[in-house]
């Protein structure tokens, strides 16, 4: 059986991955190395301080991976599972409001950890444990839409306490991709999907207007968002900087390790803001690899999906392939002011040891499907 597993490994996805996470240890390196005496100004953390706790999250998201690779696939099926799942991801929610660490004006830490990340997998599995369960029925029972999505309405109400609108968001954005593709009625779904987005700027602004609803935080990115020019040497400083990483890098970059953005000007040059760097470090060229690369595993993700026979599988590798476009999509859009900010880390590139785990695992997951799609398909 290992035999069959190694002979049909996905090499569209594993050698993407592989790029994007070395070459995101390249890129963290450069970017954090000035950190520790320009902005923490501490002369016992070496420049490499960064680095290392990257690669040691590497490490283990790697072996991860391999884990959940050759992971049987009845095991996220379980009952037990799926209330673990639930149970978990709320028990870890709630312990970060009472006992989290606040970092950047919101409290997502608690026993060294970013639950938040771990919600993303958790709401994927518990949507598409729920769906290919009821697969028959939901064509025409709307009550099978707002079961699961019950659960996640507490995940959103946990994360908005922190405050994680970001996290937020891109766990409604998958979860309704998973709904979308679960079998309900599509005209319906595309109805509520617009309407949606057709009301969230104008609420936006009334909420801005009104000031409620919304952190001086959220509002102050809203605000740099729609014309950061005009508040440059304020709430729009980050976005300014970006830019101008991106304008100073042309098309190749002015070289690894040579970025001036990054010597005090971007605040998180190594996590939000990495792919600026990597912008004005290796240049558009640069910028176009990762972008491909990220492409390459959703497309693949997304082929995955559509070859499996089994629906639980489908709509697990559709929810994972989702969670990486959109956060993909957040990030970069956020760096280069086509969306406000959010502070979403960039997939496999940017600093961050749970985001880099959990990132790692869906990929596991996604390789697992596609390696018994392939051991299917030659047994027929």
């Amino acid at each position: 059986m290992l035999k069959k597993y190694l002979k049909n490994i996905d090499y569209m996805i594993f050698v993407p991955l592989l790029v994007l996470c070395l070459f995101g240890l390249i890129m963290v390196y450069s970017a954090s190395s000035p950190l520790p005496s320009i902005r923490y100004q501490s002369e016992h953390w070496p420049s490499d301080y960064f680095f290392h706790k990257q690669l040691i999250a590497f490490e283990v998201g790697m072996f991860a991976f391999v884990f959940l690779m050759f992971l049987p696939a009845t095991f996220f099926r379980k009952r037990i599972a799926m209330i673990l799942n639930i149970g978990v991801s709320i028990g870890l929610l709630i312990a970060v409001l009472l006992f989290g660490e606040v970092r950047n004006n919101a409290k997502s830490w608690v026993f060294g950890i970013q639950p938040a990340e771990l919600i993303k997998l958790g709401s994927i599995v518990l949507l598409a444990g729920w769906y290919s369960k009821r697969q028959k029925r939901i064509t025409k029972n709307w009550k099978m839409l707002f079961a699961p999505w019950s659960i996640v309405a507490i995940y959103i109400i946990l994360l908005r306490l922190q405050p994680d609108t970001g996290t937020a968001l891109l766990i409604i954005g998958t979860c309704a991709v998973v709904s979308f593709c679960s079998g309900f009625i599509v005209k319906r779904l595309i109805l509520l999907f617009v309407g949606g987005i057709g009301l969230l700027y104008p609420l936006i602004s009334i909420c801005i207007s009104l000031g409620i609803g919304l952190t001086d935080v959220q509002v102050n990115r809203f605000l740099a968002f729609r014309n950061p020019f005009d508040y440059a040497q304020g709430i729009g400083f980050q976005i300014v900087n970006s830019l101008i990483a991106f304008a100073n890098g042309g098309l190749t970059g002015v070289g690894l390790g040579k970025s001036i953005q990054k010597l005090g000007y971007l605040p998180e040059p190594h996590t939000d803001f990495i792919l600026a760097i990597i912008g004005e470090e290796t240049g558009l060229i640069g910028v176009i690899v990762v972008i491909l690369c990220i492409f390459i595993i959703v497309w693949r993700g997304l082929l995955i999906a559509h070859q499996s026979k089994d629906s639980f599988d489908s709509l697990l590798a559709t929810g994972i392939s989702a969670i990486i476009v959109i956060q993909s999509f957040i990030n970069i859009g956020g760096v280069t002011s086509l969306i406000p900010l959010t502070g979403v880390p960039l997939p496999f590139v940017s600093y961050g040891g749970t985001s880099l785990i959990v990132m790692l695992s869906m990929v596991g997951i996604l390789m697992n499907i596609s390696i018994r799609n392939k051991i299917h398909k030659e047994t027929l």
